[in-house]
């Protein structure tokens, strides 16, 4: 009987999801994927119903829209309810749902993409995207890899737009970006009049450059030379932590206006959670002398923490990251500052969540 309910579930066109006592999913019905990313928050409704155990079970439907008694004309590009088709590439899900709730505020349709090999498999099936936003760094493949293999594929798509997506602030990495083939570096974190000018030129620009990028010269900074796994680190005195607040309200109150209410609302909690999951790995990977998951883990939570308003956070990571790129190592620093990134971030998630309830407080009045 639980086989063939849960067979129900997953065939039914409403969106059904179960949350635990601590609003976190644990359920979720294909539909209801569909129709979080792929519809507008204003467009949904949704029925909640609380359990016992502090659960509590939502089910979501397109909401029926009102006739029309006279019927508006649309210009032809508003036909098709988009403006154009922007591929979204980012392996924080958190990141992507700041940037999809900017354009689909603006009319663009979007497409996800969680590393750089989905975004090929996309292109290859046909999928057609106006223009790529492409995060650089990304686990199994970068996104320079990335728009390299893009710019030697064949026909029109070799000539798709691409905008590269980096926490890195250094004219090196403009200039190793564009080398690669893409057409604008911006940094992170996001800044949507920036982003929405950007696409729009990019998009109206009639093609005028070859379909390939050139490479000569261009090379990335090699992975860190690591110690045996053996070889145990001593222990080095606490270093100093960054003198800013743990919050940056003026970067929050940004992203509300943004991403909207909802949108911000939605994304720092699924912040909060990549980084609990997150905080566990580098944890478990400094434990086992695992420095190279260290390091790409601690690049993600930078570029993810700058977005949320944690600016503490984010430069003790980027603390931790130059350090890494150091041409020798000190691998006693880098012990001392993921350390100490393990210890704060949950203090700052705590005062971002805080501060997520109290804006919808006062935006509801609950």
């Amino acid at each position: 009987m639980n086989n063939l309910l849960i067979d129900a579930l997953a065939q039914t066109t409403a969106g059904i999801a179960l949350f635990d006592s601590n609003e976190r999913i644990i359920y979720a019905n294909p539909a209801w994927e569909q129709l979080i990313t792929g519809i507008a928050e204003e467009d949904l409704q949704f029925c909640e119903t609380e359990l016992k155990d502090g659960g509590m079970i939502s089910v979501c439907f397109i909401k029926t829209q009102a006739e029309v008694a006279h019927p508006i004309a649309l210009p032809a590009s508003a036909n098709d309810a988009k403006i154009g088709t922007v591929i979204i590439a980012d392996d924080s899900e958190s990141n992507r749902m700041v940037a999809r709730r900017i354009l689909q505020s603006e009319g663009y349709g979007i497409v996800e993409a969680s590393n750089g090999q989905s975004v090929l498999n996309m292109l290859r099936r046909g999928v057609t995207a106006d223009l790529i936003l492409m995060d650089i760094e990304m686990p199994d493949m970068d996104g320079l890899h990335t728009t390299r293999r893009i710019r030697h594929m064949p026909g029109p798509v070799a000539q798709t737009p691409i905008i590269a997506l980096s926490a890195h602030q250094s004219r090196d990495w403009n200039v190793i970006a564009r080398q690669s083939g893409v057409d604008e570096f911006i940094n992170k974190p996001i800044q949507r009049t920036k982003l929405l000018d950007t696409i729009r030129e990019l998009i109206n620009r009639a093609p005028d450059k070859s379909a390939t990028g050139s490479t000569n010269g261009t090379h990335l900074s090699p992975p860190p030379v690591l110690r045996p796994r053996g070889a145990r680190i001593s222990r080095p005195a606490r270093l100093d932590l960054p003198s800013r607040a743990v919050l940056d309200i003026k970067a929050l109150e940004q992203l509300y206006v943004d991403a909207g209410d909802e949108g911000a609302s939605c994304g720092i909690e699924l912040f909060i959670n990549e980084t609990e999951t997150r905080l566990v790995k580098i944890d478990n990977a400094l434990s086992e002398d695992d420095l190279a998951t260290v390091r790409d883990e601690v690049h993600v939570l930078k570029s993810t923490s700058g977005t949320f308003g944690l600016r503490q956070l984010s430069e003790l990571c980027e603390i931790t990251q130059n350090f890494f790129e150091d041409d020798d190592i000190n691998e006693d620093r880098i012990l001392a500052t993921s350390q100490q990134v393990v210890q704060l971030a949950p203090k700052a998630l705590k005062a971002l969540n805080l501060y997520r309830r109290s804006r919808e407080w006062a935006r509801t009045g609950a």
